[in-house]
């Protein structure tokens, strides 16, 4: 028991779980790959667009420069079950005239117990517990309405914990604590600001260590160019065009952080009227084994959002079966 209890222990002390479920063309030592988590149902929709996404507190995890045109205090909650684990997001945000817009997010993604047994009797006599956390600090701003740049630090953590009995022959718990930060960009131009376009830096910080330094890990950082284009479409009756439903086409590039490659390319589309009603469509073109198809849906009110979305993964041990990502908004 105690041999079979101590490899336990070293594999989940060693490789957060994500990292099996991740890697496959990955850099194989990265390390936090929780990080590459879809996050936020309005993106995930879109088949995980990201770096042209403006107006919403879910810009945090993607290009923090879309914050900067947030008009209203955000409070928003996230939630998708992965078949890593659990994970959960709550979001802050608070724009301040002419200063620029502040605010916070937490996320954790929690793989759950694994129990250690006794080899001889088969009971159980403890749990292993992991998860990862990450707190977020954002500030961006907007010029002229047509530039927005944002800047997002990060604390990172990887914590591993056994309880019980069977624990005596394990290492008491694992811990890896690191930082990051997240640079991003955005700007409109065409009529109507139709055309925006955004790049982002993201993960860009220090190795995550949790047993020693020979084990620490690189962040998966990432680059990401895209852009958002807006249609007004022909309306039925003579309506204004505030009145008219309209049309949003995306498409992201995304790359590892000084190296060549294949990039992975993200594409959707998002069709509703005003923000009262969405109804969004998109695919992932991802060499990790996010590939495949999603859709979405989203509602409002003035002071409550809801968004919907499901997607349809390929060739992947990372989703459940087709996962539902949430987001409940509140704007005050």
């Amino acid at each position: 028991m105690r041999g079979w209890r101590s490899a336990v222990a070293c594999l989940a002390l060693s490789s957060p779980p994500a990292v099996g479920l991740l890697a496959q063309d990955q850099p194989l030592n990265a390390g936090a790959l929780f990080l590459l988590l879809p996050v936020g149902a309005q993106s995930v929709g879109m088949g995980q667009t990201a770096a042209a996404l403006d107006g919403r507190g879910e810009a945090v995890f993607l290009n923090p420069a879309g914050l900067g045109s947030l008009a209203s205090n955000e409070v928003t909650l996230q939630s998708a079950h992965l078949a890593a684990g659990i994970t959960s997001a709550l979001t802050a945000f608070f724009p301040r005239h002419s200063i620029g817009v502040f605010g916070a997010a937490f996320e954790l993604l929690d793989y759950g117990d694994i129990p250690v047994t006794d080899s001889a009797t088969g009971t159980t006599v403890g749990t292993v517990t992991s998860r990862n956390f990450a707190l977020l600090a954002s500030y961006a701003t907007q010029f002229s309405g047509v530039v927005s740049l944002g800047v997002t630090y990060k604390l990172i953590e990887f914590q591993v914990q056994c309880r019980g009995i069977g624990c005596a022959g394990v290492p008491g718990g694992g811990q890896g604590v690191t930082h990051a930060l997240d640079l991003g960009g955005q700007f409109s131009v065409g009529p109507d600001h139709a055309l925006r376009v955004g790049i982002a830096l993201r993960n860009l910080g220090f190795p995550l260590q949790v047993n020693n330094n020979d084990q620490a890990d690189p962040l998966p950082t990432r680059l990401v160019v895209g852009a958002a284009y807006r249609v007004q479409l022909r309306p039925v009756t003579d309506l204004p065009d505030a009145d008219r439903f309209d049309m949003r086409v995306a498409a992201d590039v995304e790359s590892p952080w000084q190296e060549t490659g294949t990039p992975d390319v993200r594409v959707g589309v998002d069709l509703g009227y005003r923000e009262v009603v969405r109804v969004r469509g998109g695919y992932a073109f991802v060499h990790d084994g996010m590939s495949g198809p999603s859709i979405g849906l989203g509602v409002a009110t003035r002071s409550i959002g809801v968004d919907l979305a499901q997607t349809f993964m390929t060739h992947t041990d990372l989703l459940a079966a087709n996962p539902t990502f949430l987001s409940f908004r509140v704007v005050f």
